[in-house]
Parts: C-alpha cells; sequence; structure tokens
C-alpha cells in the first residue's frame, strides 16, 4: 500500500511538474510588443490602423501580441525622444521625427538593420518602392527603415453642391481657379502645424516659377532660407486667401475645427490626404450638420497637375536595436502581415493611395473606384503628374512642427507681411540647425 501511494505521489507531482512547464512555456511563447501610437481615440489612422492590430493579434493569437499605447499625436515625437533618451525605446517604432532618425537614431546605433530581412523575405522587398528603397539604404548598404511600398498625392476635397468647377482643375494655372473658387471658403488651419493652410501653401509655391525645384531642394536637406521669390509670391496669395476666404473657425483653428466647418457647410473646400475620405462615409455621418452629405464630396489634385507626395523619404516603421530575437520575430511578422497583398488592399481601399508594384485583384479594383475621391485622384494622376514635397517634410522639424502654425494667425491679421512672415521663417530655421 505504501508502494502505491508512493507510486501515485511520483505521478501526482509529475503531472504537476509537467503542466507547470507547459503553462510557463506557452506564457513565454507569447510575445508582447506595445507600441506608441497616435492613431488611436479619434485620431482619422485609428479608423483603420486598431482594426489591423486587431486581425494580427486574431492570426497569431498565442505566438505574438500587439498592443497600443494612446499617444497624442502633438506630443508623439517628443514622446519617442523622450523614451529613447531613457533607454526605454518600444520595439517596434511607429515613425518618429525624420531629422531625429536621420541624425540621432542612425548614427547612435538605435535602429536595426532591415536589409538581411528583407532580402529573405522577397514577398515584401518586391512591392517596395525603388525610390524609397534608395533613401532608406545606407552607404555602407543598411536600411533601418521599412520603405514604402504605396504613394499618395495629396489633393483637395470640395463639396460639388458649393462649389462647381468650370473645368478640370488640375489642367487649370493657379490664377486660373483662384478666379474660379471665386469668395468660396477654404478650411485653412492656422493653429497646431497648420496642416490643411500647409498643404495649400505647397500647391501655391510648386505654381510659381522656380517653386518645384525650391520644394525639391529640400528632400536630401531641410531648407533653411524662405526669402525665395516663389515662397515670397506664394505666401502673399496665401494671405489673400486667409483674409478673404478662410472659413469661420481657421483662424486659430486645428485640423478638426476646420475639418468640421467643411463638414458643416461652412467651407466649400479642404486640403487633405485621401485617407479623410472615411469621414465621408455614412458611417461617419453622426459628424455631419448643416445638410452636408459625404457623397457630394469630389477630389482633385492641385492646378497644374501638382501632386503632393514624396516617395524618397523614411517609412513609417523601425525595429529599436536593442531588441530580442524573440522580439525582433514578433517585429518583422507584423511588418510582413502590414505589407500582405491583402493588408495592403485593405489599407488603399481605407486610405487611398496606389502601390505600382503590387499585382491587384479583381474584387479591389471594383471596389476601389466606389469609392468617389479615390477614383477622382486616380484619374488626375498621369505621367505628367508633378510630385512635390509639403513645404512642412522641407522645413526643420521645429519649425514645420511649431512656428508654422504659430505665426499664420499674424499673416492672416496682417499683423506680418509676407516678406516678414518669410525673414521670421528664416530665422527660426537657421536657428534649428545651429
Amino acid at each position: 500500500m505504501k508502494k502505491v501511494f508512493t507510486v501515485v505521489l511520483f505521478l501526482l507531482g509529475t503531472i504537476f511538474f509537467v503542466g507547470c512547464q507547459k503553462s510557463e512555456q506557452e506564457s513565454k511563447e507569447i510575445v508582447e510588443l506595445v507600441i506608441p501610437s497616435y492613431k488611436t481615440g479619434q485620431n482619422v489612422g485609428a479608423k483603420f490602423f486598431k482594426p489591423q492590430v486587431e486581425r494580427f493579434n486574431e492570426k497569431y493569437a498565442g505566438i505574438y501580441k500587439i498592443t497600443l499605447e494612446s499617444v497624442p499625436e502633438a506630443s508623439f515625437k517628443d514622446r519617442l525622444k523622450q523614451l529613447a533618451q531613457q533607454g526605454k525605446l518600444p520595439v517596434l517604432v511607429q515613425g518618429g521625427d525624420f531629422d531625429w532618425f536621420k541624425n540621432v537614431v542612425i548614427p547612435n546605433g538605435l535602429a536595426y538593420d532591415l536589409s538581411s530581412w528583407l532580402e529573405t523575405t522577397p514577398q515584401v522587398k518586391d512591392i517596395l518602392l525603388e525610390d524609397g528603397i534608395k533613401y532608406c539604404t545606407e552607404s555602407t548598404g543598411e536600411i533601418f527603415s521599412l520603405p514604402l511600398f504605396y504613394i499618395r498625392p495629396i489633393g483637395f476635397f470640395y463639396n460639388q453642391t458649393m462649389y462647381t468647377p468650370s473645368g478640370d482643375i488640375s489642367s487649370m494655372s493657379m490664377d486660373q481657379w483662384l478666379d474660379d473658387i471665386s469668395n468660396q471658403k477654404i478650411a485653412l488651419s492656422t493653429a497646431e502645424n497648420g496642416w490643411t493652410t500647409a498643404l495649400f501653401l505647397t500647391a501655391l509655391i510648386a505654381n510659381e516659377a522656380g517653386g518645384v525645384e525650391f520644394l525639391q531642394s529640400g528632400v536630401n536637406e531641410k531648407i533653411t532660407d524662405f526669402n525665395h521669390p516663389a515662397f515670397i509670391s506664394a505666401v502673399e496669395k496665401l494671405q489673400t486667401l486667409l483674409m478673404n476666404n478662410a472659413s469661420p473657425n481657421s483662424i486659430g483653428g486645428g485640423y478638426p475645427v476646420v475639418a468640421n466647418d467643411f463638414m458643416s457647410k461652412q467651407a466649400s473646400i479642404i486640403s487633405n490626404g485621401s485617407w479623410m475620405s472615411v469621414d465621408f462615409s455614412d458611417g461617419n455621418s453622426k459628424n455631419w450638420s448643416n445638410g452636408f452629405n459625404g457623397a457630394d464630396v469630389r477630389a482633385s489634385l492641385y492646378p497644374g497637375n501638382i501632386g503632393i507626395a514624396n516617395a524618397a523619404t523614411y517609412g513609417e516603421w523601425w525595429i529599436s536595436a536593442d531588441a530580442s530575437a524573440e522580439e525582433i520575430s514578433a517585429a518583422t511578422a507584423f511588418l510582413e502581415f502590414i505589407n500582405s497583398p491583402e493588408e495592403i488592399e485593405a489599407y488603399l481601399l481605407s486610405e487611398g493611395g496606389t502601390a505600382p508594384k503590387v499585382t491587384y485583384s479583381e474584387t479591389f479594383k471594383t471596389e476601389y473606384w466606389k469609392t468617389t475621391v479615390f477614383g477622382d485622384l486616380a484619374e488626375d494622376t498621369t505621367e505628367g503628374t508633378i510630385f512635390v514635397p509639403a513645404i512642412l517634410d522641407v522645413m526643420p522639424a521645429s519649425v514645420a512642427n511649431i512656428e508654422f502654425g504659430k505665426l499664420l494667425p499674424s499673416l492672416a491679421d496682417g499683423s506680418y507681411s509676407p516678406k516678414e512672415f518669410c525673414e521670421w521663417l528664416t530665422q527660426k530655421a537657421i536657428e534649428a540647425v545651429n
């Protein structure tokens, strides 16, 4: 009897040990990555990104898990810098300040080299934009930021019940179009970074003599001299628009405020990327007022066949150099997932743009053209389209994120002349790089 009791205890102990070992092994198999992200809450990017993360977690349930840490967009870049200084960078990093990435992250070895992974993952590398690969590849061959697979020319939206163009806008000159819009109200933001105003200003610059070259000169080295004839002339036109065509809440209003102006028929025109199309879907109708209907919105590239886009740039994702092998496996699994054909098509259907090296399914082609504004932009984008970087992308980061928007109200009320505005930006840009 004693022997039987001993055997039973042994078996129970073995089962308990194996059970604990199995439980411990299962818990270790789940690699969780916490990603600070501004694409949460009410941010427009959350409407696609959060469900995408959920799809990844479902696919890799029990193996990998992505958890989003909500960070306000206005403080997101500073948050990443703070984490880097504390030696607490997340494993998978969503963007950040490009100047900081180029001048701090790469030189200090804070980013993981993706080149070997890309070589062994051709299904991802083969769909990335060539200009992006070239830009992201260091002289020594490393790739620290995952290049983009898409190009998404930014134009503008207009409410066709309020404004009816007299012709094809993208084939007009800027002066012709400004005459055409006459006294139409434009959603021009003048708080935060002045996003929609900066986009409109970019188009104004690109339509000036030498303006395209001026903008493109800032791709590799940020522009610090804004006393350029094309920039000054564009700012003169912008000041006139701010004084005469700005929507009711433009002065002192950030993006959410002027977006509401557009979706309440207080403005007929707003500059923004194709991702805003989700705001015009029936599912967002609770944010409409004054008879606004998303079905009435059309899209266009800018006069002069100008599209705002830059493929020669860092991508959205990179991995911390401090990541463990298991964490790198989880991070690269996520990068492979979001660059899979199904996720690429889902992304384009949600936010627009084109992926030139991806072969689309027939279902995608049918669905894509159902979104009118996507079709509008696709029709405008031709071999003759001129792509330019946004003015905010060619300014030093502190000027783009803070100083530009800070002075826009003074330009709007005439406190600053266009020349003074340009001189002030130049001064701030020089201070930023010195």
